[in-house]
């Protein structure tokens, strides 16, 4: 089999939409570097924007661009002779490769090698002997695969843009565009002379494209459906995707002439080893990480030991992405279908999906012991990057024939995840459904019960509530589950609230706190010492500041970095209120280091309300405003339930705008408000964070002193952190395992309220500074 030689560039039969972006950074790299490849799935693009590259720079280029398509060349020894051929060479050495270094050794042009990814060997060989023979000569590659040659530069080309599914509710549809939607609806016009109009098609076009990921391929084949069918029908049978685009134009490539044939081409290319593992790796949602890939698809089949390397490989092959730089993996939903589909063939999804649903049970089981510890943090955000998979397990556990006791182990271990305020409907129906699937009396539906009050609660169905706490109550008794019972005590405090009974809910909270130190339940314990609190706070009770703080103290003391953040919170307002303004301060902005870590939104945006009321209250009345705006974004999007908080004992913001309205024009507010919103909220904090803050308040350990903040083994990290050493450094210099190193580092990060390593090598500057004596 040959290749297909052109000489120069062939023209562009359609229209080349978007990818400005990549253009130039293509253009860069290839300025930069003498060998570029453009890398991604199948259908992502890559030969249309190489093509679009070259025609581009093809003026810098005196020799010419020639491009090579190698799709059907099969065997690696004919590379240079096809190459050869295509430049009019006729040897007769034996050695094209050389006749070719010798040809193009004086001259500058651009070789445009097209689907490299199952000639890679050759390939390199290839390229490098003619790089190395000719100065001036320029390489850019697609594949599947990067070359890994030297000097390799590389560009893993995206999916085309999408619209933003925020905006889709929330403004016309006309004004939300995109690559996707542009490349659907151009090439839809060359099918269909006229166009339906109207917000529902274009709505339906943008839902289409967010299901095709924005692969160009797909949207292409999408479009040329249009002929037969609406695109409300497309839409609705998309769902099996790789069996409904079936065909393509006629002269396109035979591996183009469907979606399944051109994800086929890379399961092709794969070992047996890597297609198994492409396989399995289909049950994910959402990425994934090593430790859930061992966990999940490993056997005597697929040994543990092989998966890093097998992972590796399959991002080499574009079949996955690396989620930015992180150690998250994710796949195409395209591309995962594909794998799904083999799964089922070998017979082995259910038992996949068990395994999926059992490893991410227990990541929720996980929250028992890590939370209320120093884990607590990266549990929240493991749990965060792991929605999807969580939903997909509870899917399966609660469909027919799943396992719904795994589900309500699951929903039940999330009760601090599903009280976020932008999952919490979802995690209240999650419960409801596994409460349904499960009636057995069990120790899971005890938890799931209580979990599922206290949702309630929140939610401020107070009545549905006090039914399912009088079920888990008999239920808790039954089975003698006394820290069940324990934890009921936290339900009527808020109930009372939300009824308007906050001496009721103070009195509730105090009987908690004590059933809670009987049961020697530290989260009980902690969480009703925050509620205590709160409700002195809401009643004027004099004792709200001395419960502030002892709340505060003992959830530092339990490593609770949620309660601790909401103590933080309580003790802000509760300082504010006796006009204790730089306290305040200092309590608002680590609050806010420790919501957005969590990425409590809710949590933030009071906080930040919290520090406008403190500007407000001090004269600060443009910053005050400028902070209101800067919480806009989060109390903005749409109507949604107020959560207890929110409510008018706590909530300042109506106190602060009343202030500050007061004090300077309606127009000077709208803009302050309007720069607070736009402008990214380190800015804003930092007019505030960079101020000097009292060295005699003892709430931020930042500003305690470091013989008490930190182990003597932890402060001689943080100063080899501060002099820009690695992990791997600190562990030599120390001579401790790097896994030791790493785990000093996330204590110091939680016991100073910090989250990078910045802010670790500043703190230590302070302190040194501090320390230093003055002429």
């Amino acid at each position: 089999m040959t290749a297909r030689c052109v000489g120069r560039l062939p023209a562009e039969v359609t229209s080349f939409v978007g990818r400005e972006r990549a253009l130039g950074q293509v253009r860069r790299l290839l300025s930069a570097g003498r060998l570029v490849t453009l890398t991604g799935p199948g259908g992502v693009g890559k030969t249309r924007l190489a093509r679009r590259v070259a025609a581009e720079v093809r003026r810098a280029f005196p020799d010419g661009v020639w491009l090579v398509e190698l799709a059907e060349l099969r065997e690696g020894d004919l590379l240079a002779y096809e190459v050869a051929a295509m430049f009019g060479l006729k040897d007769a050495s034996g050695n094209p490769a050389a006749s070719l270094a010798e040809y193009l050794r004086d001259k500058n042009l651009l070789l445009l090698l097209d689907n490299c990814e199952h000639l890679i060997h050759p390939v390199v060989a290839l390229v490098n002997e003619l790089l190395t023979s000719a100065p001036a000569l320029r390489v850019l590659t697609t594949s599947r695969q990067v070359l890994g040659s030297d000097g390799e530069h590389l560009f893993e080309v995206p999916p085309l843009s999408l619209p933003e599914t925020d905006l889709l509710d929330l403004v016309r549809p006309s004004q939300v565009t995109s690559e996707a939607v542009d490349l659907f609806l151009d090439r839809a016009a060359a099918v269909v002379p006229e166009l339906p109009e109207g917000p529902e098609f274009q709505r339906s076009v943008r839902e289409l494209c967010l299901r095709l990921d924005g692969i160009p391929l797909a949207i292409e084949l999408a479009a040329a459906r249009m002929r037969a069918y609406p695109v409300e029908e497309i839409l609705a049978r998309v769902e099996h995707a790789l069996d409904v685009l079936t065909t393509g134009p006629r002269s396109a490539p035979p591996r183009h002439r469907a979606l399944k044939a051109t994800i086929g081409w890379s399961f092709g290319l794969c070992s047996p080893e890597e297609q198994l593992m492409w396989a399995r790796l289909s049950v994910f949602a959402g990425g994934f990480d090593l430790n859930a890939a061992e966990g999940v698809c490993t056997d005597v089949r697929l040994p543990r030991a092989q998966v890093f390397d097998l992972l590796a490989s399959l991002v080499d092959k574009s079949i996955l992405q690396r989620e930015g730089g992180s150690a998250r993996f994710s796949m195409l939903e395209t591309v995962r279908e594909y794998g799904r589909e083999h799964l089922v063939a070998l017979g082995e999804e259910k038992e996949l999906r068990v395994r999926h649903a059992e490893h991410f049970a227990a990541l929720a089981d996980r929250g028992r012991s890590d939370y209320f510890s120093e884990r607590e943090i990266r549990w929240f955000q493991e749990v965060g990057l792991n929605h999807a998979n969580i939903r997909l397990a509870m899917q399966f556990c609660l469909a027919e024939g799943g396992e719904p006791r795994i589900a309500l182990r699951i929903a039940a271990r999330l009760r601090m995840y599903w009280s976020k305020p932008s999952v919490i409907m979802e995690g209240y129906q999650w419960l409801r459904k596994a409460l349904d699937s499960s009636p057995e009396a069990s120790e899971e539906r005890a938890d799931a019960l209580w979990a599922c009050a206290y949702i309630e609660v929140l939610l401020t169905e107070v009545e549905r509530a006090a039914r399912t706490m009088g079920e888990c109550r008999a239920l808790a008794g039954k089975l003698a589950l006394h820290r069940v019972e324990a934890a009921l005590t936290l339900c009527p405090i808020l109930a009372d609230f939300v009824l308007g009974d906050v001496a009721a809910a103070l009195r509730h909270a105090k009987e908690a706190i004590a059933c809670g130190r009987e049961a020697d339940d530290p989260t009980v314990t902690g969480e009703a010492l925050f509620f205590a609190a709160a409700m002195a706070f809401a009643s004027g009770d004099p004792g709200a500041e001395r419960l502030a703080d002892e709340a505060l103290r003992f959830l530092e003391a339990e490593h609770s970095q949620l309660w601790r953040a909401n103590a933080l919170w309580i003790n802000g307002v509760v300082r504010c209120r006796a006009a204790d303004r730089d306290a305040a301060t200092a309590c608002f902005l680590d609050a806010i280091v420790l919501f957005r870590q969590l990425g409590h939104d809710v949590g933030l945006a009071l906080a930040l309300d919290g520090l406008a009321w403190v500007a407000a209250c001090s004269g600060e009345l443009s910053r005050a405003a400028r902070l209101l705006g800067a919480a806009d974004p989060i109390w903005k999007p749409g109507p949604r339930r107020m959560m207890p908080f929110e409510f008018s004992e706590f909530a300042v913001k109506g106190k602060v705008e009343a202030i500050v309205r007061a004090g300077i024009s309606e127009a000077s507010f709208e803009a302050a408000v309007q720069d607070g919103s736009a402008r990214p909220l380190d800015d804003v904090l930092g007019e505030i964070a960079g101020m000097p803050l009292p060295a005699s308040e003892p709430r931020r350990a930042a500003r305690e002193d470091p013989l008490t903040v930190l182990s003597p083994r932890e402060r001689k990290v943080a100063e080899l952190l501060a002099k820009g050493m690695s992990n791997q450094d600190i562990a030599t210099d120390l001579v401790l395992s790097r896994r030791t190193v790493e785990s000093h580092v996330q204590h110091i990060l939680t016991k100073l309220g910090f989250h990078s390593r910045t802010q670790v090598a500043s703190w230590v500057s302070r302190m040194e500074s501090a320390d230093r004596p003055t002429a």
